[in-house]
């Protein structure tokens, strides 16, 4: 049995990992991951547009749909603040407003955007460091995904 991705950490160049003081406050780093992950999510079989990358308070918000139209996953997208340059992404099944969905039905739209993660970033050699988790990282002490990968 797969163990359940929801979180998945990776270590990249690709983007801005550190700003000026005068810009503290005013945007959040992840901006560029998150709209490049989204824009590769797009194109992917089983993805369909949702919401496109928001900067919130913590980090940034995107969601897409699978084939169920009535699940939508957030991609929480945050600077990982143990190690330069390295990223998470939270899965969260978002549900449809008073409707009961099996949990297989949003496992099941879970590891389809997982899957569609997996086939940007694992055949991309500017991406190192990549492992999924269970359980989200910042709660269960993960400081350097080098050391606990694959988890």
């Amino acid at each position: 049995m797969i163990a359940k991705r929801n979180f998945v950490l990776f270590r990249s160049d690709l983007f801005l990992y550190d700003q000026a003081d005068e810009h503290i406050d005013c945007w959040f780093v992840g901006g560029d991951c998150a709209g490049w992950i989204y824009a590769r999510l797009l194109p992917q079989p089983n993805i369909i547009r949702e919401t496109e990358p928001v900067m919130q308070d913590w980090g940034w918000y995107a969601s897409v749909k699978t084939n169920d139209p009535d699940t939508s996953i957030a991609l929480l997208v945050y600077a990982w603040p143990f190690l330069e340059h390295c990223w998470m992404i939270a899965l969260e099944p978002k549900r449809r407003l008073f409707q009961h969905q099996p949990s297989t039905m949003l496992r099941a739209a879970l590891d389809s955007v997982a899957d569609a993660i997996d086939g940007i970033v694992d055949p991309d050699d500017r991406f190192e460091s990549f492992g999924w988790y269970e359980q989200n990282p910042f709660d269960t002490g993960v400081t350097d995904p080098r050391q606990s990968f694959g988890n």
